[in-house]
């Protein structure tokens, strides 16, 4: 009798381990899950959709102010199809996000999903963190790293592009600053400052792009 009560015993200790390391936490899964649930049902997701794309605008605004650019700008990439036969992705890139000066045309609808393989010279530069700085499209000594075409086409003089990376280092886009009315040449103190916003700004979009809408 004294063997079948500890065996009784023992058995309710397992069975009580096991309510408790694999129940608990299925129950506790659930739970959370429900409640944020919840949590997003009381959620306006196309409010806070819209301050995010605000606040990155009113960026790119202060930016264009603070050096008088006539375009401020910011590309990202993103999947454009499936290549025929194996289905391998291709990648492009869009102006999701611009600001202009009064009298200066959009590019956006220009720049709007094309093949990264079109610049092979500015997204390779661009990786491995570098920017580009073009004051000049004119001066044949200045690189343009394959931009020219593209800048003569929308009436660029002057650009200035930043890489933007996530904060686990993915290059997710560019952001820039054309000149159009007129050729510009950055000092080094506001290409630095450019640069640094230019961080701050990715930090922006990686938080938008993380968040679940």
């Amino acid at each position: 009798m004294e063997q079948i009560l500890t065996n009784h015993n023992h058995i309710m200790e397992l069975l009580g381990a096991f309510l408790t390391g694999v129940v608990g936490p299925i129950m506790y899964l659930l739970i959370s899950r429900h409640l944020q649930k919840e949590r997003n049902k009381k959620r306006d997701v196309v409010k806070e959709n819209i301050s995010s794309v605000s606040l990155i605008s009113n960026e790119l605004e202060e930016i264009r102010e603070e050096f008088n650019g006539d375009r401020v700008w910011i590309s990202q990439f993103h999947n454009g199809g499936n290549f025929y036969p194996t289905g391998k992705s291709i990648q492009k890139f869009s102006i999701f996000y611009e600001v202009t000066k009064a009298g200066v045309s959009s590019v956006s609808h220009t720049f709007n999903n094309i093949p990264c393989s079109l610049y092979p010279k500015t997204f390779e530069h661009m990786m491995g963190g570098q920017g580009i700085y073009i004051n000049d499209y004119s001066d044949p000594k200045v690189a343009t790293y394959g931009l020219k075409e593209a800048a003569k086409s929308v009436g660029t003089k002057s650009t200035y592009m930043v890489p933007l990376f996530t904060l686990d280092e993915k290059f997710l886009g560019s952001i820039g600053v054309d000149f159009v009315t007129k050729k510009k040449k950055m000092t080094k103190d506001d290409w630095e400052h450019f640069q640094i916003k230019a961080g701050r700004i990715a930090g922006y979009i990686s938080n938008h792009l993380s968040t679940v809408y």
